[in-house]
């Protein structure tokens, strides 16, 4: 139950990330990181001598569902600079520098379990480990993979127009519009 859960929570992202990027390019690098970054977080539960039982299998399920994280940061910060007219290897190289270091931050947010003591600790590790594994498997594509697939399938990609989002986005801006000068209501 928890992984088919995973599993549609990164379907559901990335089919938002086509209704804001206003393509199903920029989805397929993302749909092509996915399973990079859990084969690579695998691979380093081998060769840390993880076992797969219950705590693993909750960190795995855990980092599965922000393993798309990263990816749409990098891609929709690359598509963005796309859009300003920027050529396609020079948006993958920026856009990756722009938001390097708000990816890495994600990792080092398990890194105080590591560090910690007594019951704490062997309860936890594994699972953080594996959650971090992902983490750092989804830098590792995020800052490698998605820029060189993003440079090479958005090389042609021109913005579109979507009028029908365009009017939802409309009428979002006077709904808080009103919203904002209506607080009492």
């Amino acid at each position: 139950l928890e992984r088919s859960s995973a599993a549609s929570d990164v379907y559901k992202r990335q089919i938002v990330l086509a209704i804001f990027l206003k393509d199903v390019k920029p989805t397929l690098v993302v749909g092509i990181s996915i399973p990079l970054s859990v084969l690579f977080a695998v691979v380093l539960m081998y060769f840390t001598n993880l076992d797969i039982n219950v705590m693993t299998l909750a960190g795995l399920s855990l980092g599965i569902g922000m393993l798309v994280d990263n990816s749409v940061v990098v891609i929709e910060n690359i598509y963005r600079l796309r859009s300003r007219g920027v050529p396609a290897a020079r948006a993958a190289v920026q856009g990756t520098k722009q938001v390097g270091m708000s990816v890495i931050t994600s990792v080092c947010v398990f890194l105080p379990v590591v560090f910690s003591s007594s019951i704490v600790r062997s309860l936890m590790l594994p699972m953080s480990l594996c959650i971090g594994y992902c983490l750092m498997a989804s830098l590792i594509v995020a800052v490698t993979v998605v820029p060189a697939a993003a440079s090479t399938v958005l090389k042609k990609a021109e913005p579109k127009r979507l009028v029908w989002f365009e009017k939802v986005q409309d009428k979002y801006v006077q709904s808080l519009k009103w919203c904002l000068q209506h607080r009492a209501v």
